[in-house]
């Protein structure tokens, strides 16, 4: 691992900036030296020795070399014994001429070739001899071996070092022979005992190359050609400029974010074994039950899975976090988890499948685990079941009858194992368990598949596959089709899955569903109204939608919280439809009940989505804070699952809240990550964050990532855009872009309509107020007034719709829509704005009607329009009418050229940066235009569209 990819750049070095091997094999120096490479692991310190060794043999030096091996297998002195092994079979009877007959047994017993006296095989091994004196003796060897041409002993690995050749060195590095010597040494710090490391920073003169990260360039030329974009500058993302990494995650299964086919079983991760390779069985023990739990996990935990005794229990812990294969959480004192996600797969992968089954359905609590088979216990050992282990137990099938038979007994094991993985917020290892059920025997009772089928669906939402879960489930459907029960539970996560997904479900509602709202069971019963209240909600169906969430609300309301816990995603359908019905008072309490209670249980697969939610409706009450905080918490969740839609979904809020509050830096970050967990995706939920990002993005000014998000022709797709009660606020976003950015009236007028088809299908207040704030935008180029007057009746509704940061963005329309026609009504309208945002925490937008008002014309637009000349002022209409430079230069008959000059006297005596300022302009001064252009030439088509 340590060699793959190029060499990275010295992040510091001691004695010399540059990891040049003609600076360190110096030809005329004397003097002993010793250079210390050290960095991350995987970073390339094994590749820079082995370059410095290239280097030393072309320019005559001799060479030692080696790599240390697990200490706990290792012979004393071994490091020392292999390193030097070649060399003194080559020049034995050199160097025993150069060293004491005295010493002779005290080098033979390490290096057999210098022990003319030396025993057969079968003769008992002495003692190693001790280092003080070993070291004498070395001493007295090298100055045998370096001659005149000089030797390099290059040491890597020396973390993994035995404690006779640490001493051994030790005793080198202090007392140095008086030869030309140079000692190479390639360690991880974090794992180096502190006495090396305390020697190595304390020696004179030595010289310190601390390798530091690839430039994205660099990184980038690594990657096979045939490697696409998106999944690049993933790569290079999650990598943090470590080519060996980068190499690593390249070649892991797709599961895992790289490029390689999945594949059952440790073949994937064959690589990663060597990092374990200093590791005991305990740690073993250990690292498998870790794996088996997730990150992050506790001793606690850890207990009740590898079934060690305290103390071995915390020694193997000791030992994990000393070879850096677990590290302390963040989160809390207790928390650990491992260094890489590649190493948890690794650890996972070695356990045979009988063991791994036992371990997910002991944490389970369901019963006890029996020791791994390739390591001796006296039987199972006893273990308090962890708080989140028993509320998972608790939402799984009881232990079936004897009547059952042994296959189905298996099947029904996994599939709880399976569904105990996925509410543990662990989807890729619930895959590995359940997708042994795809092929069931004639045995296996219809309920039991369509529940398999159900919650390998669900494992595969969480990782944003939700194309491959409705193929599953389309799949398993005619198998099923003999069961009402086994058809509804398809059915439903059929459905599921299409609104998490954003796309209407095939042929609407079907018989099953109709059955299943029929169940006397409250929360069968509960859950498909509640699913179809949402896709009622969808829809844009408001009153279907709000009668059957009426009934779910009710029925919730009288049901306490340990009942729910079973079938908890109904709170989420419930509130999720509220939202979408603008009801987001309730909305917000029934996300805040589920999330406290998923939270409370640990049943981590929902967190992401009740904060998700809670952040979304909390932002639109103006509760700028809160919003804050259950963004930052949907983050943490998603990150532990590791999904790219839970990512992505959680960042766009994030990011839109963090601007809002005045943290452009945080909003600038997370819409970038956001846009980079979707930018492989052409799924409906993509498009819905691309969308959500375009305002934030827009917002904080950020022009790179906007021309990103618009060229993945997610515009283009949004006129199409399934869910009806998102579009009022998607096509009020577009509307602005084109009207502000590009000055287009009609391509802003378009999305005006859109808007406003689908607030008259809803019939709901905030997406009246959004439509109308859209015409808005449409008018603000061509016709100011009007849009003033759009933008002051979105203030009346939205305000009516309870939506203070929506009432704040039109009071701003208005006071744009004024501004230059007359200052004192635009400044009035800021000054309205700014007393709404007081006390909310809503400094981006402060900030925004304060540069507005700082910008704000002092002269009227007649008046700066009135300095114009007349080319000038014709040239200004077809620049608000969308033509282009070579546009008006045909209209006009004038050369390109001229009309770049006029463009600029323009720019310059209207005191604006842009064409679509120069549109505004001309469109606040309408009354002007018209009566001094009613003979202008015809605005010329254009194709300067967004795309």
């Amino acid at each position: 691992m340590e060699g793959d990819g190029a060499i990275p750049r010295p992040a510091s070095a001691r004695g010399s900036t540059k990891a040049n091997a003609a600076l360190l094999l110096d030809p005329h120096g004397a003097a002993p030296a010793v250079v210390e490479i050290l960095g991350q692991p995987w970073i390339g310190k094994t590749r820079l020795l082995h370059r410095i060794l290239e280097d030393a043999r072309t320019q005559g030096w001799s060479v030692a070399h080696a790599a240390a091996g697990p200490a706990a297998t290792a012979a004393p002195y071994q490091l020392f014994s292999d390193a030097f092994d070649e060399i003194l079979s080559e020049r034995a009877g050199t160097v025993l001429q150069s060293v004491p007959v005295a010493f002779w047994r005290v080098l033979g017993q390490v290096f057999p070739a210098l022990d003319p006296t030396a025993q057969p095989e079968t003769a008992p091994v002495p003692s190693p001899a001790p280092t003080g004196l070993l070291g004498s003796a070395l001493r007295q060897a090298i100055r045998g071996l370096t001659g005149s041409s000089g030797l390099v002993l290059a040491l890597d690995d020396v973390h993994w070092a035995d404690p006779a050749s640490l001493a051994l060195l030790e005793s080198l590095l202090r007392r140095p022979p008086d030869a030309r010597l140079v000692i190479v040494i390639a360690h991880r710090d974090r794992q180096s005992p502190l006495r090396l490391r305390g020697l190595l920073a304390s020696l004179p003169g030595s010289r310190r190359i601390e390798l530091g990260p690839l430039s994205g360039q660099e990184l980038d030329a690594l990657l096979p050609d045939g490697t696409a974009r998106p999944l690049r500058r993933t790569l290079l993302h999650r990598a943090g400029g470590n080519p060996g990494l980068l190499l690593a995650l390249a070649a892991s299964p797709r599961a895992y974010g790289g490029t390689a086919p999945d594949a059952p079983g440790l073949a994937p991760f064959t690589r990663f074994l060597e990092e374990f390779r200093a590791v005991s069985d305990d740690g073993w023990i250990a690292a498998q039950s870790a794996a088996i739990l997730g990150d992050p996990f506790t001793l606690q935990e850890l207990r009740s899975i590898s079934a060690l005794p305290g103390e071995r229990l915390a020694d193997a812990v000791a030992e994990l976090l000393r070879e850096d294969i677990v590290r302390p959480g963040e989160l809390a004192a207790d928390h650990y988890r491992f260094r890489h996600c590649l190493l948890r797969a690794t650890a996972y992968h070695t356990t045979g499948e009988q063991w791994r089954l036992a371990a997910h359905t002991a944490a389970t609590g369901l019963v006890r685990l029996p020791a791994p088979c390739v390591h001796t216990q006296a039987g199972p050992v006893p273990h308090r079941m962890p708080v989140a282990d028993r509320v998972r137990s608790g939402l799984l099938p009881r232990e079936t009858g004897p009547a059952l038979g042994d296959v189905t007994l298996i099947y029904e094991q996994r599939v709880r194992t399976g569904k105990a993985l996925v509410v543990a917020g662990q989807p890729s290892e619930a895959l590995d368990v359940l997708d042994r059920t795809s092929s069931p025997g004639a045995e296996v009772p219809l309920v039991l598949r369509a529940e398999a089928a159900e919650w390998r669906a669900r494992a595969q939402r969480l990782l944003g596959r939700y194309a491959l879960a409705e193929s599953l489930l389309e799949a398993v459907r005619p198998d099923v089709a003999g069961e009402p029960e086994a058809l509804a539970l398809v059915d439903l996560a059929r459905l599921a899955a299409a609104l998490e997904r954003g796309s209407p479900l095939p042929g609407g509602e079907t018989l099953a569903v109709r059955w299943a709202t029929s169940r006397s069971d409250p929360l069968a019963r509960g859950y498909a109204w509640a699913l179809l209240g949402a896709q009622d909600a969808d829809a844009g169906r408001t009153v279907q939608a709000a009668a059957r969430l009426g009934e779910v609300a009710a029925l919730l309301d009288g049901l306490d919280d340990t009942t729910l816990i079973g079938r908890l995603d109904i709170l989420y359908w419930l509130a999720r439809a509220l939202a979408r019905l603008e009801q987001d008072t309730e909305a917000a309490r029934h996300f805040e009940r589920g999330l406290g209670l998923a939270a409370a249980h640990e049943l981590d697969y929902l967190v992401p989505q009740f904060a998700t939610g809670l952040a979304e409706v909390r932002l639109r009450l103006g509760r700028i804070d809160l919003a804050v905080e259950s963004g930052h918490r949907a983050m943490r969740a998603a990150e532990r699952i590791g999904g790219d839609c839970l990512l992505a979904e959680a960042g766009a809020g994030l990011a839109r809240a963090a601007w809002i509050s005045g943290d452009r830096t945080a909003a600038l970050y997370t819409a970038r990550e956001a846009a980079q967990r979707a930018e492989a995706w052409r799924e409906p939920w993509a498009d819905r964050v691309r969308l959500s990002l375009l305002e934030t993005t827009f917002d904080t000014g950020d022009q790179e990532l906007c021309k990103e998000l618009l060229s993945t022709g997610t515009v283009r797709r949004a006129a199409s855009f399934p869910v009806v009660s998102m579009v009022p606020a998607v096509a009020e976003v577009l509307a602005r872009l084109e009207g502000e950015r590009r000055g287009s009236a009609t391509e802003a007028g378009r999305w005006a309509t859109v808007a406003e088809e689908a607030a008259g299908r809803m019939r709901l207040p905030g997406a009246t107020g959004l439509a109308l704030l859209a015409r808005a935008h449409h008018h603000r180029v061509t016709d100011p007034l009007r849009a003033a007057v759009f933008a002051s009746s979105a203030v009346v509704t939205l305000t009516r719709a309870g939506r203070p940061l929506d009432v704040v963005r039109a009071h701003l329309a208005v006071a744009a829509a004024w501004a230059g026609i007359d200052s004192a009504v635009a400044r009035s309208r800021l000054d309205e704005a700014q007393v709404l945002l007081q006390g909310r925490g809503a400094y981006g937008y402060l900030d925004h009607a304060a540069g507005l008002a700082t910008n704000a014309p002092s002269q009227s637009a007649d008046a700066r329009l009135a300095k114009l000349s007349r080319r000038e002022r014709e040239i200004s209409v077809l620049v608000s009418d969308g033509c282009t430079n070579q546009q008006i230069a045909r209209a006009l008959r004038l050369s390109h050229k001229t009309v770049e000059t006029h463009l600029g006297r323009i720019f310059k005596k209207l005191d604006v940066g842009s064409r679509a300022q120069v549109a505004t302009s001309i469109g606040r001064a309408a009354r002007f235009t018209d009566a001094r252009f009613a003979d202008r030439p015809a605005p010329l088509a254009t194709s300067d569209q967004i795309a």
